[in-house]
């Protein structure tokens, strides 16, 4: 049997794609997400054989989701826009559907998978290097596979999401399997404070303090009660 998840934040999609399924007899659904940020857990700790993967979801698209597996599910890519055909590929997916999904375009991508399906090597584990350091000045994350380098003084703030974390610098952001608590270890106290428990900021980025939120960059953030006084005393030294 194949077991399947889903992962999709519309409803109605899942349960098209469940009713698909239930006519197929070599497909198994083992868990239906309508968030990719409460799927990580799940599909990191159960081998998957299939992924249904929808790209535009909140907090946590379909592609960053793709990247920051620890093994190599096979993806069936499904959403209501072209525009991520051609990275999606790159992602090495198996297919790309267009919402609505009809049944005979779904045979078509299942099939598919079952064919290639025998031929995907077992599941072996990433390396965890979200946390490697080289130079006082970087911070390295592992991300799709490659080790990348973040210059410290880009880093804007690093928000929790459950087992990762979402780095933002001014031009990009990275998502890598971490904790807030790792990779603050890993950064000068100088520069850096733990703002709120889903929250680090770069000191130096924080551009207005206001009753418990702060703006970085433009965007507000959570400022908790404990971590104000420290938050502003940091602010006058």
């Amino acid at each position: 049997m194949i077991k399947c998840v889903i992962i999709d934040d519309e409803p109605l999609a899942i349960e098209i794609i469940q009713t698909y399924l239930e006519r197929l007899s070599d497909f198994e659904l083992s868990a239906c997400f309508t968030s990719a940020v409460d799927a990580l857990t799940y599909v990191q700790k159960n081998k998957i054989d299939l992924l249904f993967l929808d790209i535009e979801m909140p907090l946590f698209n379909g592609l960053e989701f793709a990247k920051t597996l620890n093994y190599n599910p096979a993806i069936i890519m499904t959403t209501a826009y072209r525009d991520y055909a051609v990275e999606s590929f790159e992602l090495n997916v198996v297919d790309y559907l267009l919402k609505p999904i009809g049944f005979q375009r779904f045979i078509s991508a299942t099939s598919k998978v079952i064919k290639i399906i025998s031929e995907i090597p077992p599941a072996t584990e990433k390396t965890d290097l979200s946390n490697f350091t080289g130079e006082d000045e970087d911070l390295w994350v592992k991300v799709d596979k490659k080790l990348i380098r973040i210059a410290i003084n880009d880093i804007l703030y690093i928000e929790s999401l459950k087992d990762y974390v979402r780095v933002k610098t001014k031009n990009r952001e990275l998502v890598t399997y971490s904790s807030l608590n790792k990779i603050l270890e890993k950064l000068p106290e100088s520069k850096f404070l733990r703002i709120h428990k889903s929250f680090i900021a770069a000191v130096k980025k924080i551009e207005t303090i206001e009753g418990n939120r702060v703006t970085i960059d433009g965007k507000i953030l959570p400022l908790g009660r404990i971590f104000k006084e420290e938050l502003i005393k940091k602010t006058q030294d």
